[in-house]
């Protein structure tokens, strides 16, 4: 069993996520905003972040930044509509986990969770 941070400004996303984790017998924690992230990310410890990029206030990257400098050892996976590969590239160079695009692969996000579980 993993705890999972999902970061997401979009009900259905954060719904989705919710139901296929704790199905899975995960634990999830939602944060609909940037600031939310931040506030349950400095007092839980997380086995992954799902953290989307455009958001409204404060976007995934100040997001990502602010979560590296609270705590740098938990993986992030950045979620997108869009990633070009170039920008793909800089997410994993900047030290995201991996990129995934909307809508979810879902088979992906539970090998996500099964490779930070068995750490």
């Amino acid at each position: 069993m993993a705890r999972v941070l999902i970061v997401d400004d979009e009900k259905m996303i954060c719904e989705e996520f919710r139901d296929l984790l704790t199905d899975e017998g995960h634990q999830v924690d939602i944060a609909m905003s940037g600031l939310t992230a931040l506030e349950l990310y400095a007092q839980q410890t997380y086995a992954v972040v799902f953290l989307d990029v455009l958001m409204p206030r404060m976007e995934g990257r100040e997001v990502f930044e602010a979560m590296k400098k609270i705590r740098d050892t938990v993986p992030i996976v950045i979620m997108s509509g869009y990633i070009p590969a170039n920008k793909e590239a800089d997410i994993l160079q900047m030290g995201a986990m991996s990129c995934l695009r909307k809508p979810l692969d879902l088979d992906r996000v539970r090998d996500i969770i099964r490779l930070v579980s068995s750490k």
